[in-house]
């Protein structure tokens, strides 16, 4: 591994390691989330008429408007974001987190119950299987940065852990626009703020690219 993408991976890993755990309501959400025993159908209908809207029937989001695809996603993950958004500690997007914040205070949402819901009726949905994706272009370097710097925590295929999310096979306009984020300050986790700013856009065009392509 070269000295620079060493220094861009241990940073990477010290800003996880420096990253505060979920404070107050939504560590106390997900908390009760994760215990609830989860109704599949249930979270199939809540998806249907909360979410099908912008994310799409089979859960494939959109790539071209920068909303993730969620089938597929792991649970535990699932249950952690929904409750940040819930309780206004993840912002999202200026375009979408707004919608996805109000889309939470629902009645039939606003309960652990719903969000366990959700999760387990997403989480084994089938993955996208036509990503959007970029235009191809150096797709060797865009690899090795994944792999010299991503694939410790999100695996070499993209596949995630309980709490770190699945990455492979996402929308190539949704994993760029987290990249910038990152970089330029603007994406509300505070994990990987180093990491990509370390990255020239060329690179986050290409990590973002091969990403995409990636089948878990």
């Amino acid at each position: 591994m070269s000295g620079r993408y060493l220094a861009l991976w241990m940073g990477a890993l010290a800003a996880v390691a420096a990253a505060g755990p979920m404070a107050g309501p939504a560590l106390e959400l997900r908390s009760r989330a994760s215990a609830a025993t989860p109704d599949a159908e249930h979270g199939r209908i809540l998806y249907l008429k909360h979410c099908a809207a912008c994310h799409r029937s089979h859960a494939w989001g959109d790539g071209p408007r920068e909303i993730p695809a969620l089938a597929g996603q792991r649970q535990p993950y699932l249950i952690e974001q929904l409750a940040l958004f819930a309780s206004d500690q993840r912002q999202g997007s200026l375009m979408h987190g707004p919608a996805m914040h109000d889309t939470l205070q629902r009645p039939d949402l606003d309960r652990p119950q719903a969000i366990a819901d959700l999760a387990a009726y997403l989480s084994p949905a089938p993955l996208n299987p036509e990503p959007e994706q970029g235009e191809g272009g150096a797709l060797a370097a865009g690899g090795s940065i994944y792999i010299k710097a991503c694939s410790a925590c999100h695996d070499s295929a993209g596949r995630g852990s309980a709490d770190v999310p699945a990455i492979g096979g996402q929308h190539y306009s949704y994993l760029l626009a987290q990249l910038r984020g990152f970089a330029a300050g603007r994406r509300d986790h505070p994990s990987f703020p180093g990491f990509a700013g370390g990255l020239s856009g060329e690179q986050q065009q290409t990590v973002a690219d091969y990403v995409s392509r990636l089948r878990p």
